[in-house]
């Protein structure tokens, strides 16, 4: 009965009372596992797997009965082959869940997985203590219990590597410096792990050979690697020491590199040994090669060096470290011809480690050259019709091929009349005041041209008037005019005289009437007409030690008046808040003039807007949508004011808003095809009669002048007739054949007025105290009208509204 009992056992667990027969002496066949290993052990198989610690490990059981049709009842772990750890439990009713246990060793790490094949135990952040010898106990409802064995080995990485040289110090990243030729010995000494780990030495993905060293302490391993003769390939070569005692995770390495010191290998000064030009900046580039660290580069000029400061040399290393580049900015001078440059390297590191390259300079140089006046020649005493001649002196390397003669900058030709050239003469016959000036001579050779300083050559010659003069002064009875006369002369004027010519005499004018400044050339009379007689023309005379002005300067003294009205005034770009307005200007009445517009609603009661521009060319804005409107141009001076043009216009009505249907309503009007075709030859035809309408109407408008836009409501309301000449135009043409008079028509070079008198902007003499604003809002339709007049200058803003201005 006891040997029946040691066959058979009745185990009650988790207080859970169960009968089953345990065959102990069962062969079970278990697979293989995740590179584990299985041996017999108590008649046993049992399977061998690893984990490292902190990781997990999963422990298989086989779920699978010896009989057919056998479910799980119980499957229980073990540790140490009696006690339990987990269980997992189907027994109960067929709608319950299986049950799960674990010890308090386990503290919620483990957990049974019955769906995978096979089964497995799956314990999270294993440590050394979760090693040991597990047992799978399944108990089925028809086949005998079945026991498994499982053998957790847990593997402890080993410590992070330490790499020490052959000097017993830490190397951490980068080892030595070497010298190339020498030997490299590093160890690689490594603490703990179980089992005991595997050193190996690479360089990148080759295994290198290595001796296993002896250290004399438990735990402690260490292996030597020897790199003889260094070479250059060996710059900055990586070794790795790895620490491995599994396959599971990865192993633990250190990599350094080697650093190894050079000599320079060479020394070249990248520059063709071609001339250079004197006066002129060159790159001129060393380059070593081999030196490690990097080899200082230094310039030397025979036996002086030459500085960084004054040279601004550059130095540059490539990303290897390997090539040293050295930029010197080089100003050589014709003296520098025939002297030794040399490019010197030196690796204060390395015993021996200098290097040097050395060429010849073969400077060529520009011509210098040097113009003079012939030496018989008085450079203060030179007049037109006078012979004059240069010398152009020129030391050249290589000597100069062409000799150019300019004259203000201007490369004289060989062909003009009265100039003879040679390559180091100038002569120039019967010389006029055209031909002072600046002369210079350019010696080319090969390596450019060269120069010459410049000899200011001074022509004295008679005065004559200054081009650009004012003509045309513009003059009240009693009213003071200051006419200006310059002339161009060398010297300078002596003195200046004045007289008056008008149909019936001429009259010097007494020096008390006007004031001259020699130095500059000009004089200027005060002069005021006080009867008709007065008015005629002023000449200008001046004279020099050359002699006395052949022809004066005349000026035209005229009566002044108003202005006359702008004409030709049109209204465009009308929209619901503003219109533009431009008109042609009429004659100025002699004085500067500038423009009015006054805008009224259609009663010409109420003033909206009173604008004022120095061009005939308003933009109004500001206004209400949908007003009718009255406006009036008119041109004013100093003098008064001109007629003014009444204009109507208006600004259009705010559209109305539309009620548009959407295009994604369901109920959305459909148009057949051929109602649309309907549609679409009717709109044709009416495009065709408006164009044809819009033709006529700009035929009409053409013939019958211009005339402002107005509602289509309202009928066409012809515009005033405007005079396109004015009365004082009309006599001026009928004055043509008296030489006192000129015309003064809009085209005309002459200009209308004095400084003093202009009315406007800065003017204190504008009658009625008007004032023309600080700012301006210069529109598009202006710009034309200030191409006209460049000393307008233009300010930023807008015009204020002025009522009652005269």
């Amino acid at each position: 009965m006891l040997k029946t009992m040691s066959t058979f056992a009745i185990i009650t667990l988790l207080g859970v009372g169960f009968h089953s027969s345990i065959l102990v002496d069962a062969q079970v066949t278990l697979l293989s596992y995740g590179g584990s290993h299985k041996f017999k052990h108590n008649g046993l198989a049992t399977v061998e797997i690893q984990a490292v610690v902190g990781g997990a490990a999963e422990i298989p059981c086989d779920l699978t009965p010896s009989t057919t049709n056998g479910s799980v009842l119980l499957v229980v772990w073990y540790k140490d082959e009696h006690t339990p750890i987990y269980s997992y439990d189907t027994r109960g009713s067929l709608t319950s869940l299986p049950q799960h246990w674990q010890s308090s060793n386990l503290s919620g790490r483990a957990f049974f997985r019955a769906d995978t094949d096979p089964a497995t135990l799956r314990i999270e952040n294993v440590g050394e203590k979760d090693e040991g010898e597990y047992r799978c106990r399944t108990d089925y409802r028809i086949s005998p219990t079945k026991n498994q064995r499982v053998k957790l080995l847990v593997v402890v990485p080993p410590q992070q590597p330490k790499i020490i040289d052959e000097k017993g110090n830490t190397v951490r990243g980068m080892a030595g410096p070497y010298e190339e030729g020498g030997d490299v010995k590093l160890t690689c000494i490594v603490t703990g792990g179980k089992p005991e780990p595997v050193l190996k030495w690479w360089r990148s993905e080759t295994l290198l050979e290595s001796t296993e060293m002896h250290t004399g302490f438990d735990h402690v391993r260490s292996n030597q690697l020897v790199v003889r003769g260094l070479q250059r390939s060996d710059q900055h070569a990586r070794f790795t020491c790895q620490a491995s005692n599994n396959n599971i995770s990865q192993p633990m390495s250190q990599t350094v590199a080697i650093e190894i010191y050079f000599r320079p290998l060479k020394v070249e000064i990248l520059s063709s040994n071609q001339p250079y030009s004197a006066d002129r900046k060159y790159d001129i580039q060393c380059q070593t090669f081999g030196s490690r660290p990097p080899a200082k580069i230094s310039w030397w000029l025979e036996r002086q060096q030459l500085l960084d400061t004054l040279h601004n040399i550059t130095e540059t290393i490539s990303a290897d470290g390997n090539v040293s580049m050295s930029t010197l900015i080089f100003t050589p001078t014709r003296l520098d011809n025939g002297k030794s440059l040399t490019c010197r390297a030196r690796n204060h590191l390395v015993q021996g480690g200098v290097e040097e390259a050395t060429i010849k300079l073969n400077v060529f140089y520009i011509a210098i050259t040097h113009l003079s006046l012939g030496p018989k020649l008085n450079p203060d005493d030179i007049e037109e019709g006078d012979d004059v001649y240069f010398e152009c002196k020129i030391n050249a390397n290589p000597w100069a091929y062409k000799v150019v003669w300019k004259h203000n900058g201007v490369v004289m030709q060989h062909n003009q009349k009265g100039v003879i050239m040679s390559d180091t003469n100038l002569a120039l016959q019967a010389i006029t005041r055209h031909q002072a000036g600046n002369y210079s001579c350019t010696a080319s050779n090969v390596e450019g041209d060269g120069e010459s300083n410049v000899v200011d050559l001074k022509v004295m010659y008679k005065p004559i008037c200054r081009a650009g003069l004012k003509r045309v002064y513009g003059v009240a009875r009693h009213e003071n005019a200051e006419i200006f006369c310059e002339v161009e002369s060398y010297p300078p004027p002596e003195k200046f005289r004045w007289s008056f010519n008008n149909t019936s005499e001429a009259i010097d004018v007494p020096r008390t009437r006007y004031r001259s400044n020699e130095q500059q050339g000009s004089s200027t009379l005060t002069y005021t007409p006080v009867s008709e007689m007065d008015y005629g023309t002023v000449m200008c005379w001046a004279s020099n030690l050359a002699g006395k002005q052949e022809d004066p300067c005349v000026f035209h003294v005229i009566a002044a008046g108003k202005p006359d009205p702008p004409i030709n005034c049109t209204i465009f770009n009308q929209t619901s808040e503003s219109l533009q307005v431009d008109c042609i200007d009429g004659f100025d009445g002699g004085q500067p003039q500038f423009f009015l517009l006054e805008v009224y609603e259609s009663s010409f009661n109420s003033l909206l807007k009173n604008i004022s521009e120095k061009f005939p060319a308003f933009n109004v804005d500001g206004l209400e949508p949908g007003k009718i409107l009255k406006l009036r141009v008119y041109a004013a001076n100093s003098k008064g004011s001109s007629e003014k043009i009444e204009l109507e216009g208006f600004t259009l009505k705010i559209a109305e808003k539309q009620t548009v249907l959407s295009l994604g309503a369901r109920d959305q009007f459909e148009i057949a095809p051929i109602l649309g075709v309907l549609v679409g030859v009717v709109t044709a035809l009416l495009l065709v009669s408006v164009l044809i309408v819009a033709a006529l109407k700009i035929r009409s408008t053409r013939n019958s002048g211009s005339h402002a836009l107005r509602p289509g409501f309202l009928a066409v309301k012809e515009k005033a007739t405007l005079p396109l000449r004015s009365e004082s135009e009309d006599l001026f043409e009928k004055d043509d054949k008296n030489p006192d008079i000129i015309p003064a028509n809009k085209d005309s070079d002459y200009q209308l007025g004095s400084a003093a008198q202009t009315p406007g902007l800065n003017n204190s003499t504008a009658s009625a105290n008007y004032q023309m604003p600080q700012s301006q809002h210069i529109t598009p339709i202006s710009e034309a009208y200030l191409a006209r007049d460049q000393t307008y200058s233009p300010q930023a803003g807008r015009y204020t509204p002025f009522r009652d201005v005269f």
